[in-house]
């Protein structure tokens, strides 16, 4: 007996993984099994984190566009009055025309028409390749999706104290099409207007799709702040009930100190030539990153939060330490200290197109005024609030250590120094190299005026180099499932190359979960 494939209008009906209809032909005994697309869609929509969206100006020039290590390397010398002109969030928009991704059956049209063109390239070309891939892998070459990657899972556990997949739950995640979708938003601007521009895309790829089949819901997969954004989305905004859930990666849930540190001393560097090319990309010192930061109220939302806790803000001066926050409130005992050394932001180097200094009080007034109105309302409007459907996972690495705690320890000096009285707090500034090293007045000891000097320690904390543990296994709590992986990298956590690791299995893992909330909703049934 011959089996003869083609798609032929028909009942799509079988066992759960396969949709066809038998015709017997007229002449012999011959069956054409008719394998059908699904005619029900859930989208899966990726939303990147900060820096991870394309950018252009007002006259529709591009900006920041993330497609390779090479093309950004023209941003090394850049500075900072160059970036705080460029990086405006008044004067940006998001640009769809980044390089496209290789390696799917996807035309280009159809990648730029789902946002692809949006994102960073660099970051997410191969995950949003590979994604694809996996959700679309009902094919001839794979026997209709019994030998595809979902199928693995059923096998064990992609984590300790997760389950495997069930059959049913693999078989009907085979039952819809599930095309990939990227949502590059502002990243300048505040998240706020991010989730909802997430929201009114949400809205039109729905609508989109429900012209010619069925359509009810979406699936988001978040990238670090981008989680944030989802946070939003669904709960400030309401759009939960159109989201079946929520997969999280490295997620700065409650913020993270490296943000603190990148202000006060610039980006970091692995010690190797890329890292160096990158950390003067990013911003190699203070000012560079400062100009920047101080504008834009998406920066200034990944700030630890209330939530984070008190002390995280550490001054080590001999046999003295003073913690930060101490009442749970950073905004108003950190971030708004105008004067401290110790505060978030030198004001004389906000505004470098200021050469004569004449704004300072007014380029610090936007700022406090940033704070007050967005961070601030921002934080408490996703304080502990996550879709009820979500699944989380964070990188727990000592390798890649985190600024969990920001300790500004005094350098050697002798021991005689270590009880001299004065006020660490409040002393004045000498010489600040906006690498993480501050020269304070200290008073005087008898009639010799007395100079300490303190620097950003090195990070201490377990994480993925960017989101410290405590914050990345905050959702735990709220979530379905949160967890935690070795050789997770922030920017990097989901590149499915060299092959594929456990977070990129988790995010496959935690869709097919979801897509069993189809259950009881219209998008459950099929029809001829």
């Amino acid at each position: 007996m011959a089996t003869i494939e083609r798609r032929i209008p028909g009942v799509v009906r079988d066992n759960g993984s396969v949709y066809y209809t038998s015709v017997t032909s007229p002449s012999d005994d011959s069956i054409a099994v008719c394998y059908m697309v699904p005619d029900r869609i859930i989208p899966v929509i990726f939303v990147p984190g900060i820096m991870g969206s394309n950018l252009q100006n007002l006259q529709e020039d591009p900006v920041w566009v993330v497609n390779s290590p090479e093309a950004m390397a023209g941003w090394a010398p850049k500075s900072a009055t160059y970036r705080k002109r460029s990086l405006n969030p008044a004067s940006t928009m998001v640009f769809d025309g980044g390089e496209l991704p290789v390696g799917t059956s996807l035309s280009t049209a159809t990648k730029k028409a789902r946002g692809w063109g949006t994102v960073a390239k660099k970051s997410y070309g191969n995950w949003l390749v590979w994604l694809q891939n996996a959700l679309d892998d009902c094919t001839a070459e794979n026997s209709y999706g019994r030998d595809g990657l979902r199928c693995s899972l059923k096998q064990g556990s992609v984590a300790p104290g997760l389950s495997a997949l069930t059959e049913e739950e693999v078989s009907l995640s085979y039952r819809y099409q599930m095309p990939v979708h990227a949502v590059g938003y502002n990243w300048l601007r505040s998240n706020e207007e991010a989730s909802k521009h997430l929201a009114n895309e949400i809205d039109r790829i729905i609508g989109e799709y429900r012209e010619t089949y069925h359509c009810e819901k979406v699936i988001l997969v978040t990238h670090s702040m981008g989680g944030l954004v989802a946070r939003h989305c669904s709960e400030a905004l309401g759009y939960k009930d159109k989201i079946f859930g929520i997969v999280h990666g490295v997620m700065p849930a409650t913020g993270s100190a490296t943000a603190y540190k990148r202000v006060k001393a610039g980006w970091e560097s692995d010690g190797t030539v890329v890292g160096e090319i990158a950390r003067h990309v990013l911003g190699a010192t203070a000012k560079e990153i400062t100009a920047v930061f101080a504008q834009s109220p998406g920066a200034l939302q990944l700030l630890p939060s209330a939530d984070y806790g008190n002390g995280w803000l550490r001054i080590s001066d001999g046999n003295q330490l003073v913690s930060l926050p101490q009442h749970g409130n950073p905004y108003q005992e950190i971030y708004l200290k105008r004067e401290e050394w110790w505060g978030l932001i030198d004001e004389q180097i906000i505004n470098p197109l200021d050469t004569l200094k004449k704004t300072v009080d007014q380029d610090w007034k936007s700022f406090a005024a940033l704070i007050a109105n967005a961070v601030i309302p921002f934080h408490n409007a996703i304080a502990n609030k996550y879709h009820a459907d979500s699944y989380a996972f964070y990188g727990d690495d000592q390798t890649y250590k985190t600024w969990g705690d920001v300790v500004w320890k005094r350098l050697q000096y002798p021991a005689y120094l270590n009880d001299h009285k004065y006020n660490v707090m409040s002393a004045r500034p000498l010489n600040d190299t906006r690498t993480g090293i501050i020269d304070l007045a200290a008073g005087k000891l008898g009639v010799v005026s007395v100079q300490k000097s303190f620097q950003i320690q090195p990070a201490r904390e377990s994480g993925d180099g960017t989101v410290p543990v405590r914050s990345g296994y905050a959702p735990a709590p709220y979530v379905k499932a949160c967890v935690a992986f070795q050789g997770v990298e922030h920017e990097g956590a989901y590149n499915p190359l060299p092959r594929p690791r456990p977070p990129q299995l988790f995010t496959l893992w935690a869709i097919t979960k979801l897509v069993s909330k189809v259950k009881g909703t219209a998008n459950m049934e099929y029809t001829a």
